[in-house]
C-alpha cells in the first residue's frame, strides 16, 4: 500500500487555484483531483500543461468531458463517488474509480467495511479514500495491498 497525503501527494485543482504557487512548486503531485465548476478542454489542458510529471488523475463529475480530453492523452484517470449517488449505479458506470468512503451513506459504509466485501472491494480498485481511524481499523488488511490510501 501507498499512502497519499493531502497537499503534497494530492490536491484539488479548481478554477480558483489553477495557477497557485504552492501547488505549482510541489515537484511531483501523484494524484489531481480535477474538481472545476465548468470543466472545459482548455482548462484541462492546461493543468497537464503545468504538471507533466502528473499521470493520474481523479474527477468526480462531468465524466464526458474530461474522459474527451484525457482518453488522447497516456493519463490515467479515476472517478470517485460523489456524496448522494448510489453505489451500485456508481460501480456499473465506471471502471477505474476512486472509493471515498466519507461520501458513502451510513449503511454502504457499513456493507464495504464488512471483512469479506471489504477484501474483495480492494482486490477490484486501486485508490481509496478514508479518515484516520477507519485506516486504522483496516491497516492490517490494507497492509499488503499494492493500491493507494489517502488518508484524510
Amino acid at each position: 500500500m501507498k499512502i497519499t497525503s493531502i497537499g503534497s501527494d494530492y490536491i484539488e485543482i479548481d478554477e480558483d487555484n489553477i495557477y497557485d504557487d504552492d501547488l505549482l512548486s510541489i515537484n511531483r503531485v501523484h494524484l489531481i483531483k480535477l474538481n472545476f465548476l465548468r470543466p472545459s478542454k482548455q482548462k484541462i489542458e492546461r493543468v497537464l500543461d503545468l504538471y507533466p510529471k502528473t499521470n493520474r488523475f481523479v474527477i468526480e463529475n462531468d465524466i464526458r468531458i474530461y474522459n474527451g480530453v484525457l482518453r488522447s492523452t497516456s493519463k490515467k484517470y479515476y472517478v470517485s463517488n460523489p456524496v448522494n449517488v448510489n453505489l451500485i449505479s456508481f460501480f456499473r458506470k465506471n471502471n477505474k474509480i476512486l472509493i471515498n468512503f466519507d461520501n458513502l451513506q451510513p449503511y454502504e459504509r457499513r456493507f464495504l467495511l464488512e471483512n469479506s466485501v471489504f477484501v474483495d472491494l480492494i482486490k477490484n480498485v486501486e485508490v481509496i479514500m478514508m479518515n484516520e481511524s477507519l485506516f486504522d481499523s483496516k491497516k492490517e488488511v490494507l497492509y499488503d495491498w499494492n493500491g493507494n490510501v489517502i488518508i484524510i
